[in-house]
């Protein structure tokens, strides 16, 4: 797969769910594995996180991704229509395309090459102001490369960024993975040194989160 369409799915749950039997959320619960399932091979989820403590509006998060969009979409629609789906809202979607890097033609997303995924998540989504497309490329070029050197200085983040233009209100898509929560934490401190941080117009919400296989994480909400 050269290109993919991303999506990152945030999920609440309703007060209706706990008002439910333990029997009954096992069900709806399975019904989600069931339909992931159904889905394989088509799209591919690179993991569900669980934000509680992190953020009080989502609950869940799913990250997935696929050659066509329309693979995607149809499974959140089976998502929505299922039982499960009519217990949860939905209170931040994203969709973006991996493309090559403009000042990289190389540089792919870390899931884009079979790098295997860790243990945490940190997910935002990005605008630049409209002064950074006037920039010549080369300036640009130049601050991105100050960048990603600072970036380099905190090893064990895997770097995953697709772009959004035209998919949504947002340029770009970023997410981050890692094993150690203070390393996300140090190194985003350290990048607001840079001066490509001077272009930046927009970047929330944050969402964070602990990786768990679908079914484990389900299962924390039963």
């Amino acid at each position: 797969m050269d290109t993919a369409y991303t999506a990152h799915l945030a999920l609440t749950f309703k007060d209706g769910w706990w008002t439910l039997s333990e029997k009954q959320r096992r069900e709806y619960s399975a019904e989600v594995v069931n339909l992931f399932d159904q889905y394989k091979g088509l799209v591919t989820l690179r993991g569900v996180y669980v934000t509680q403590g992190f953020r009080a509006d989502t609950d869940l998060f799913l990250w997935m991704y696929g050659e066509r969009i329309e693979d995607i979409q149809d499974l959140q629609l089976a998502l929505r229509r299922s039982k499960f789906g009519t217990n949860v809202s939905t209170p931040w979607a994203f969709v973006g395309l991996s493309q090559p890097a403009e000042f990289n033609k190389d540089h792919k997303p870390s899931f884009m090459k079979g790098v295997s995924a860790k243990r945490f998540l940190c997910f935002y989504p990005y605008i630049r102001t409209p002064e950074w497309y006037l920039l010549p490329k080369e300036e640009r070029g130049t601050m991105l490369q100050e960048h990603g050197d600072f970036g380099r200085q905190h090893p064990g983040i895997l770097t995953n960024g697709v772009y959004a233009f035209g998919l949504g209100d947002f340029e770009w898509l970023l997410t981050f993975e890692m094993d150690d929560l203070e390393v996300i934490s140090t190194a985003i401190r350290h990048l607001r040194e840079t001066q490509a941080r001077l272009y930046t117009k927009y970047e929330w919400p944050f969402i964070v989160g602990r990786r768990f296989d679908l079914a484990q994480a389900l299962a924390q909400y039963q």
